[in-house]
C-alpha cells in the first residue's frame, strides 16, 4: 500500500499538488524508509546472532555459559528496540491515514507512459552535429584558423545559455582541427564548482598520454601542475577545448597554465558567462535554432517526415514552445517518438508554461514525471555524482542493484540486463547522454547535462532523496541542521543518501538527524573529511563509495552488515582489506581501483552473494586461487595482474563460476602447461560469458580444445596466441567486437573475420601485418569500425556500414624498425604496396573517420607531405568528406638533405663468423634500410672463417644488392684475410632460401644469379627453398626458370633441386 501511494504521488507533477499533498508525500516517504529500517535491524540482529555463534564455535564451554547473561540483556534491549520502532511505525501510519481522509488527493490522473524500446536509439551522434550545426561549426573554425596572426595562441570563446549546443559544437571542431598538425590535444570540463587542480591535472593526462602514466602525482599541488604544463607544452602547438567555464578566476588559472610557444596554439572555451567570454581573443555567440531548423531537429527524432500533413498545427504549437534549444526539442520529442499522433495535443495541453518560466526547464521537468515510476529513483541517484562526471554503466547499474531500484519482471530474468534495460531507456528518453568507448563506438557510460542535473538535485532535495555537499569547506553538522524540517511527531528529516563532492569537511557528526544510523549509501568523491566515525556506526549503509579520497581506515568495514555495494576507487593508502568482509553476506558488488591493496583475503571467496568483483590497477594482486571457485553466483569478474603464485590454481577454478557473463584477466607468462590447457577447459565451461578480455605475456593456449559460448559478443585478446582462422560463422556468429594483439597478422586473418555476421568493431595489431590487403564486396557487411594498421585496397561494395577506419603507412624500411629482427620487412606496409596510395576510400559509402599512422623512419619529409597530400585529396574527393587524422611517428628518425647524401654512398663492416647464419632474407635486410643507397662498400672481416663461407657471403651480398629497390654498386673488401681458417672441410655450398616478394620487383636475370655461381665454382648439388609468400604463379614460374638457366651454364652443372614454401600464401593470379 505505502509503494502504491508513492507511486501515485510521484506521477502527480507539483503544480497539481496542494500542500498537504506535498506534506502527505513526504511523511510517506519517510514512512517507507522507516519500515525498510525496522526491517533491516530485525535481520542485523539475526545477522549478528548467526555471526556471534560462528565466532563462538572454538572456545571453551565454559565462557559460553558465562556469556549467555549478557547476550540475553543485549538481546532484550535489541528486541525492544525494535518494537519501540514498529510501534512508532504503526502509529504515524495511522496518523498519515487519518491525514489522507481529511484531505482529497488532487494529483489528478496519471501521466500516460511512453512505450519505449529497450535498446539504445543511437541518434545521439547525429541529432546534435547534423541540424543547424554546420554553418555555426565552419564559422568558429575560420575564427580559430584565419590566416591572420597565425602563430600567436589564439582563444575562441563559445558563449550561449543552457542547453544550445556549446559542447556539442565545440567537439565537433575540436574533433576536425585536432587532425590538422596539432602535437597534442585536450578536452576537460570544468563545471560549476571546479577543483582547478584536478581539472590540471586532467590536462597533463591529456596532453601527455604517455608520460603520465608512468607518473605518480597524487601528492602534486595545482602550481605544481602549472609548472610541469609549462614545460610539456614548450615548442609544441597544441590545441584544448575548455568546457563549461563559469567563473574568470578559474580561468585566470588554466591560462596561466598554458603555454605560448608561438607555434598556432589554439583554445577553445564554452561558457554561459558573458564576462568570461571577453577574456578571450575573439566571441562566437551561439544562437538558438531557427523555426525551420528546430522543426528538422524534431522530425527527426520522432522518425516522421518534415512537412507530415497528418501532424497539423499541434507540431509547430510544441517547437514553438522550444524557443529553438535543441536539449528542449529533443526531449520533448523523446516523449513522443512512440506515442499516437492523438496524444501530442494531449502532452502539449499537460505542460504548463508560465510567462516568465525557462521553457527548457518545464519540457524536461515534464519529461521526467512522464517516467515509468522505477525508472524516477534511477535518475535521481545520478544526483549522487559531481557535475560532468562520467558515470560508468556498469557500476551505476550494480548500484541501482544495490540500492534495489531494478525489478525483476518475470521468471529467468537477469538483474544486471534488467538494470541495462532501465539505463537504454534513461538514453531513449534523452534524460542522460551518452559516452561512446572511443574504440568500438559502444556505449558504456553517461554524463548529466547541467540543467538536468540541477533539476535532479532539487527534486532529490525536495523528496529528500539525496542529501549533497558541494562546497568547496563545509561544516557537515551546521549544514544538515538547517535542513531540520519538524513534522508529526516532531519526527525529523533524515539523511538517507548523502554525496560528499570535491569539498573538505570537518567532520561526519554522529548525533546530528540520525546519519548513521539510517545513512544506506555514502558517497565521497574527491573530498577530505577530517574526522570520520567508525564504519561500525553505518548499520544501515548498503552503499558505500570512496572515490579520490584520503586513507580511510577500513578496520570496521566488516561491521556493515547490510552493505551490498562497496567500490573503493583511487585512495591509494587503502593496503589492506580485513578479513572480517567476509562477514558481509550481503555484498553483491566488490570493486577496488588504483588501491595500494595487493591481496584479497580468503574471507572474499565466502561471500554468497556477490555478482560482481573488480580488482583493477594499482599493485599486483595475490588471490586465493584455490578457493575462488565458491563464488559461484559471480557474474563479473574483472582481476589485474595476477600473481603467478596463484594464478595456476585460479585458472583451474575459474571453471566452476559457470554464471558468469564477463570476463576480465590479466596474467604472465611462468604459468604451468597444465594450467593452461586448464584454462581453456575453463572456458569451454563458461556458457554465459558473453565478453571475454585476456591478457598476458605470449602465453601459447591450445584453443582446438575451446568451445566458444554462442552468446559471446565482444573477444580481446592481448599477447595471447590465436588465430582467426579458426573463427568461423557457427561458432562466434554472435561476435560483435575483436581485438587482438599478436606476434604476425596474416591476410587469411582477415579473410575469416570476414565471414562473421555480427562482427561490427575489428582491431588488430601486431608486430607484422600483411601489407596491400584487398577487400571487396563480400563479407564485413556490418562493420563499423577497423584497426588494422596497414594497406588496404577496398573495392566496390567492400564494409558498406564502416563508419571509422585506421590504416598505416611505413614510408621506407628505416633503421628504427629493421632493428626488431622479428619483423619480417616484406610484409611490412609501405607506401609501395599500393601504387599513389590509392586505398580506395570512395567506396566506402559510409566513411566518416579516417585514421592513418605514417612511420616516417628513413623517410624525407617531402615525401611524408606527398603522402599527406595524397590522404587529403582522397579525403575531399570523398562523397562523405570524413575527418582525416594523420600521426606521424618517429619523426626524429627522418633524415634530413644531408643525411641523405650520405646515405647515397656508404661503407659498411660485417662479421663473416655472424654472417654464415643468415639466409638470403636476412642478407636483404641488411642493405633494405638504406633507402637512397647508389654505392657501398661492405668490408668483410674473414677472421677464422674458412674461404667457401667468404665466398658464399660475397655471393650473398651481390643477390641482395640486386634486388634492392635502387640496384645500388656494391664493392666487397676481404680483411683478415691472413686470419682464415685454412684447415677447412671440404668446399661446399649450403641450401638457399629466395623470398619471389625480394625478387619480383626487380625482375633478376639470368646474369646476376649467373654471377653468383660463377664465385662458387666448387659447386656440385644446390637445394633452393622459394619463399611463395605473396607471389603469382606467373613470378614464382618465372623465377625457377631463371635458376634452372643458371644450373646450366654454371661450370659445374650441378644438381639443382626446387622446393616450394608457404605456396598456400601466394596471391591470387586475378
Amino acid at each position: 500500500m505505502v509503494h502504491a501511494a508513492l507511486v501515485e504521488v510521484s506521477r502527480a507533477p507539483p503544480e497539481r499538488l496542494t500542500e498537504p499533498d506535498k506534506l502527505w508525500a513526504r511523511q510517506i516517504r519517510e514512512l517507507s524508509y522507516d519500515m525498510e529500517d525496522a526491517v533491516d535491524a530485525f535481520v542485523l540482529r539475526v545477522a549478528r546472532r548467526e555471526l556471534t555463534a560462528t565466532a563462538d564455535g572454538g572456545k571453551e564451554v565454559l565462557k559460553k555459559i558465562a556469556g549467555k547473561a549478557t547476550k540475553m540483556v543485549k538481546k532484550i534491549k535489541e528486541r525492544h528496540q525494535i518494537s519501540e520502532k514498529i510501534k512508532d511505525i504503526k502509529n504515524l501510519s495511522k496518523e498519515l491515514s487519518e491525514l489522507r481522509a481529511r484531505y482529497t488527493f488532487s494529483g489528478g490522473a496519471p501521466a500516460v507512459n511512453t512505450g519505449v524500446d529497450p535498446r539504445v536509439i543511437n541518434l545521439y551522434k547525429n541529432e546534435g552535429d547534423l541540424v543547424g550545426v554546420e554553418e555555426a561549426r565552419n564559422e568558429l573554425i575560420w575564427k580559430l584558423t584565419c590566416p591572420e596572426d597565425n602563430k600567436s595562441l589564439k582563444i575562441v570563446s563559445i558563449v550561449g545559455s543552457g542547453g544550445l549546443g556549446k559542447t556539442t559544437l565545440a567537439k565537433l571542431a575540436y574533433d576536425q582541427l585536432k587532425a590538422q598538425s596539432f602535437d597534442c590535444w585536450a578536452f576537460v570540463s570544468v563545471g560549476r564548482n571546479p577543483n582547478v587542480t584536478s581539472t590540471l591535472r586532467e590536462m597533463l593526462e591529456k596532453f601527455d598520454q604517455k608520460s603520465s602514466r608512468e607518473i605518480d602525482m597524487a601528492s602534486w599541488n595545482g602550481e605544481r601542475f602549472c609548472e610541469e604544463l609549462h614545460k610539456f607544452l614548450q615548442g609544441k602547438r597544441y590545441i584544448i577545448v575548455v568546457d563549461d567555464l563559469w567563473d574568470k578566476e578559474t580561468w585566470k588559472t588554466i591560462k596561466h597554465a598554458l603555454q605560448d610557444s608561438n607555434r598556432g596554439s589554439r583554445v577553445i572555451i564554452t561558457t554561459r558567462n558573458s564576462e568570461v567570454s571577453t577574456k578571450a581573443n575573439d566571441v562566437y555567440k551561439l544562437k538558438p535554432l531557427s523555426h525551420e531548423k528546430s522543426k528538422e531537429l524534431f522530425y527527426k527524432r520522432v522518425s516522421r517526415r518534415n512537412g507530415d500533413n497528418q501532424l497539423g498545427n499541434v507540431s509547430n504549437k510544441i517547437i514553438d514552445k522550444c524557443d529553438g534549444v535543441p536539449l528542449a526539442i529533443i526531449a520533448i520529442a523523446s516523449l513522443l517518438v512512440d506515442r499516437p499522433l492523438e496524444d501530442w495535443e494531449k502532452v502539449y495541453e499537460s505542460i504548463v508554461f508560465g510567462y516568465e518560466e525557462d521553457k527548457t526547464r518545464t519540457i524536461l521537468l515534464y519529461s521526467y514525471y512522464d517516467l515509468p515510476s522505477y525508472l524516477k529513483p534511477c535518475l535521481l541517484y545520478l544526483s549522487m555524482y559531481p557535475e560532468d562526471h562520467l558515470i560508468e554503466k556498469s557500476t551505476l547499474v550494480w548500484s541501482w542493484i544495490a540500492e534495489g531500484f531494478v525489478q525483476l519482471q518475470k521468471m529467468g530474468d537477469n538483474l544486471f540486463e534488467v538494470g541495462e534495460m532501465y539505463f537504454n531507456e534513461l538514453l531513449n528518453r534523452s534524460m542522460i547522454q551518452p559516452v561512446e568507448n572511443k574504440k568500438d563506438g559502444s556505449i558504456d557510460g553517461c554524463r548529466v547535462h547541467d540543467i538536468v542535473l540541477d533539476i535532479i538535485r532539487d527534486l532529490s532535495r525536495e523528496e529528500n532523496f539525496v542529501t549533497i555537499l558541494v562546497e568547496k569547506q563545509c561544516a557537515l553538522a551546521e549544514y544538515v541542521t538547517r535542513m531540520k524540517e519538524v513534522s508529526l511527531h516532531g519526527s525529523e528529516r533524515k539523511v538517507r543518501r548523502l554525496s560528499i563532492q570535491r569539498c573538505r569537511v570537518e567532520r561526519i557528526p554522529q548525533d546530528a538527524m540520525g546519519l548513521p544510523e539510517v545513512l544506506r549509501s555514502l558517497n565521497i568523491i574527491s573530498s577530505e573529511i577530517e574526522v570520520v566515525p567508525p564504519f561500525s556506526s553505518f548499520q544501515a549503509c548498503r552503499v558505500l563509495v570512496i572515490e579520490g579520497s584520503t586513507t580511510w581506515d577500513l578496520k570496521h568495514l566488516g561491521k556493515l552488515l547490510h552493505l551490498r555495494y562497496l567500490e573503493i576507487n583511487g585512495a591509494t593508502g587503502c593496503s589492506e582489506l580485513p578479513k572480517e568482509i567476509g562477514n558481509l553476506k550481503s555484498l553483491q558488488t566488490l570493486i577496488l581501483k588504483e588501491t595500494g591493496i595487493g591481496k584479497l583475503p580468503p574471507a572474499v571467496c565466502e561471500l554468497p552473494q556477490l555478482l560482481c568483483l573488480r580488482v583493477m590497477g594499482g599493485h599486483r594482486v595475490m588471490v586465493p586461487g584455490n578457493r575462488m571457485g565458491k563464488l559461484v553466483r559471480l557474474e563479473q569478474l574483472k582481476l589485474r595482474h595476477v600473481e603467478e603464485a596463484e594464478a595456476n590454481d585460479f585458472l583451474v577454478e575459474l571453471g566452476k563460476l559457470t554464471r558468469l557473463r564477463v570476463l576480465d584477466l590479466e596474467f604472465y607468462s611462468n604459468i604451468k602447461d597444465s594450467s593452461l590447457k586448464a584454462l581453456v577447459l575453463s572456458l569451454s565451461n563458461l556458457v554465459e560469458i558473453r565478453e571475454l578480455k585476456l591478457r598476458s605475456d605470449e602465453v601459447p593456449l591450445a584453443w582446438e580444445d575451446w568451445r566458444p559460448p554462442q552468446q559471446l559478443w565482444h573477444l580481446n585478446l592481448y599477447r595471447i596466441d590465436f588465430y582467426p582462422q579458426l573463427m568461423n560463422p557457427s561458432s562466434f556468429g554472435r561476435l560483435r567486437s575483436f581485438y587482438l594483439f599478436k606476434q604476425v597478422v596474416e591476410a587469411k586473418d582477415m579473410e575469416s573475420l570476414s565471414l562473421l555476421p555480427e562482427l561490427q568493431c575489428l582491431e588488430m595489431h601486431g608486430s607484422t601485418l600483411h601489407q596491400g590487403i584487398i577487400v571487396g564486396a563480400e563479407g564485413f557487411k556490418n562493420l563499423r569500425v577497423c584497426k588494422v594498421p596497414t594497406t588496404f585496397k577496398f573495392l566496390q561494395g567492400a564494409m558498406p556500414r564502416l563508419e571509422s577506419l585506421l590504416l598505416a603507412i611505413v614510408m621506407e624500411y628505416g633503421k628504427v624498425i629493421v632493428q626488431y629482427r622479428e619483423i619480417i620487412l616484406e610484409q611490412l606496409p609501405t607506401r609501395y604496396a599500393i601504387p599513389d596510395l590509392d586505398f580506395g576510400l570512395g567506396n566506402l559509402v559510409s566513411l566518416k573517420e579516417v585514421t592513418v599512422n605514417i612511420d616516417c623512419s628513413g623517410s624525407i619529409l617531402p615525401d611524408v607531405e606527398e603522402a599527406e597530400a595524397a590522404l587529403r585529396r582522397a579525403i575531399e574527393d570523398h562523397p562523405t568528406r570524413p575527418t582525416l587524422h594523420l600521426r606521424r611517428s618517429t619523426e626524429e628518425y627522418m633524415l634530413s638533405d644531408n643525411e641523405v647524401q650520405t646515405e647515397k654512398v656508404t661503407c659498411l663492416g660485417v662479421n663473416a663468423r655472424e654472417m654464415g647464419k643468415f639466409t638470403l632474407h636476412g642478407y636483404v635486410q641488411i642493405l633494405k634500410p638504406y633507402s637512397w643507397l647508389e654505392e657501398i662498400t661492405i668490408n668483410i672481416d674473414c677472421e677464422g672463417a674458412r674461404l667457401c663461407e667468404v665466398k658464399e657471403i660475397e655471393a650473398m651480398l651481390k643477390l641482395a644488392a640486386t634486388v634492392h629497390r635502387n640496384r645500388p654498386i656494391l664493392l666487397t673488401n676481404r680483411i683478415n684475410e691472413d686470419k682464415m681458417d685454412c684447415n677447412s672441410e671440404p668446399e661446399k655450398v649450403p641450401d638457399l632460401l629466395l623470398s619471389v616478394r625480394d625478387m619480383k620487383d626487380n625482375h633478376p636475370t639470368f646474369d646476376h644469379l649467373h654471377a653468383m655461381q660463377i664465385s662458387c665454382r666448387w659447386l656440385a648439388e644446390i637445394n633452393v627453398d622459394i619463399d611463395c609468400t605473396g607471389a603469382r604463379l606467373c613470378q614464382l614460374e618465372s623465377l625457377e626458370v631463371v635458376l634452372r638457366f643458371a644450373a646450366a651454364a654454371h661450370p659445374k652443372r650441378p644438381t639443382l633441386h626446387m622446393n616450394r614454401v608457404n605456396q598456400d600464401k601466394m596471391a591470387s593470379s586475378s
